[in-house]
């Protein structure tokens, strides 16, 4: 490299109370402890030269005219400088010419994963991975396997502190909102789906000018990819690229509801079952919400189906986008097909397990649980021209006629689309 990280990052304190004390031995000003209004304050009057006359000090103490220093977060002062020096490491790699560019790309992103996860570490895990990233990573060039090593033991105390938390929600120590929603959890969880999205998949999105800024929208998108990631990728979109950053309620298949835990799960990101009342409910109360109108059928379809939709049935919840006056968006998710390759949908098993299907690709289950790993194809999502439901009117609702013809202008749009984009494709990796 061409400067040294340490010489930007040598004066970082690894913990606490080593923060506290940089900063009160810089600070002008001595730290006040709080008082009652007045205490310990009285204005000084204004006196001339000659009439002045010199006052006690234990009588009367003069107030300074200069500001009190604020109470020092001595955690917040180590997060904040820890983050400083991270973000400076990775733009510092970025910049580099020395190795591969997929290489300093990746070094890159998971620095920038493990500044995003430091707002959610707390004492003592925050000083372990203070003083890790000093004895591994500051000081070692990203081609080192001793940087590499650091990356790798950071990453481990991050997950550490998730299945802490995870632990406390077991014992119900955590708030949810009415749909059981936790806010927390997809905080912490928001720097893996954005390292996912812009590093894994390099998702590219467009269109999502046409997403409203605020109140109820709909958006429609085709479903594959055996597992939902294409629900957790355009989520990511919206709350990442779009000005606004808006949360996006999506509506699972019903199926998952059997999976013992994993309703409760999905229900905490914010997700809900592929009902219409749910849709309208989430709707009425100015929600984003998306559907996939193909369901379980579109997500279980074998690789040579992959990009035709098939069984699109959007009725119900276009219904409830003209009955609130909802724009509805079109979607196409590319990229999504190849994550996890669907040879042979293996039935029996399915239907032994309550599943509509179980899946085998060139990697499960023979390669146990490797082979649940998504391969890391290359995304695009297209936010299509939004339908406008004033064309129609609310009115609209209870015409079956005008509704079958909206499902069909929305399948016709997304089918185009993918067509397009998929012909256009180099390849299935790079785009």
């Amino acid at each position: 490299m061409s400067e040294s990280p340490e010489a930007h990052t040598g004066d970082l304190p690894i913990n606490g109370v080593q923060a506290a004390d940089n900063v009160q031995e810089t600070s002008a000003v001595p730290v006040v402890e709080d008082q009652p209004a007045g205490q310990n304050q009285v204005d000084a009057p204004v006196e001339t030269a000659d009439d002045a006359a010199p006052a006690p000090e234990e009588e009367i103490s003069v107030a300074s005219t200069a500001e009190p220093a604020a109470p020092v977060d001595a955690v917040e002062t180590l997060r904040a400088e820890t983050a400083a020096a991270v973000q400076e490491l990775e733009v510092e790699i970025r910049n580099q010419t020395e190795g591969s560019a997929e290489t300093r790309d990746l070094a890159a992103d998971l620095l920038r994963l493990i500044r995003e996860n430091l707002e959610r570490l707390r004492p003592p895990a925050l000083d372990n991975v203070v003083t890790t990233l000093r004895q591994n990573v500051f000081n070692s060039d990203y081609l080192d396997p001793d940087f590499w090593r650091g990356i790798a033991m950071v990453l481990q105390y991050q997950v550490t502190e998730l299945t802490a938390l995870i632990q406390r929600r077991l014992r119900g120590e955590f708030a949810v909102d009415a749909y059981g929603m936790d806010s927390e959890l997809i905080e912490l969880v928001r720097p893996v789906a954005g390292f996912l999205y812009r590093s894994w998949w390099r998702v590219t999105s467009e269109g999502l000018d046409g997403v409203p800024e605020e109140g109820a929208a709909l958006l429609l998108a085709n479903h594959s990819g055996v597992l939902p990631w294409d629900s957790a990728m355009i989520a990511t979109a919206v709350l990442e690229d779009h000005p606004s950053q808006r949360l996006v309620r999506s509506l699972h298949d019903p199926w998952m509801t059997n999976v013992p835990g994993l309703a409760p799960a999905l229900a905490a990101f914010g997700q809900a079952p592929a009902l219409p009342e749910n849709a309208v409910r989430l709707l009425e109360d100015g929600h984003l919400v998306c559907a996939f109108p193909e369901g379980a059928q579109g997500a279980g379809k074998l690789f040579w189906n992959r990009y035709r939709l098939t069984g699109f049935d959007a009725r119900e919840y276009i219904r409830a986008a003209l009955r609130v006056g909802a724009p509805i968006i079109p979607v196409a998710v590319i990229g999504a097909e190849e994550i996890y390759p669907m040879l042979i949908n293996v039935r029996p098993v399915a239907q032994l397990l309550n599943l509509p299907y179980f899946p085998l690709t060139p990697l499960f289950p023979w390669f146990g649980l490797l082979g649940i790993a998504p391969l890391p194809s290359k995304w695009s999502i297209i936010f299509d021209t939004p339908i406008d439901p004033s064309a129609y009117g609310p009115e609209a609702a209870d015409d079956p006629t005008t509704i079958a013809q909206i499902n069909d202008l929305v399948q016709r749009r997304i089918q185009a689309l993918l067509d397009e984009r998929t012909a256009a494709r180099r390849s299935i990796f790079f785009g």
